[in-house]
């Protein structure tokens, strides 16, 4: 295949291919001056297979997390628990006292 800079064999190429000489020397310079960063499907499953080993990495970073987080949570229920049964002892103690 032709480099994209080399718009006489591009344009004899797609001279062959039907198009007629004014046509075919048009599309080759606009061919020749596209730009040299265009990506391809090469370029693309590269970048998808690094993305999908970050969200891995991700993944496991989470679950490593998972446990602690739960546990943190348990324990500030708890607590959270506790302060409410406290509360209504309190509260139950002061009834008590203003009734007795």
């Amino acid at each position: 295949m032709a480099m994209a800079s080399d718009t006489l064999s591009i344009s004899k190429g797609l001279r062959a291919a039907g198009f007629n000489e004014q046509q075919a020397d048009a599309l080759a310079t606009h061919i020749a001056v596209l730009p040299s960063n265009l990506v391809t499907k090469q370029d693309l499953a590269i970048e998808v297979s690094r993305l999908e080993h970050r969200i891995d990495q991700l993944d496991h970073k989470v679950d490593q997390i998972e446990p602690r987080l739960l546990l943190k949570l348990g324990a500030g229920m708890a607590a959270g628990f506790g302060l409410v049964l406290t509360a209504i002892s309190i509260g139950v103690g002061a009834i008590l006292s203003q009734l007795g």
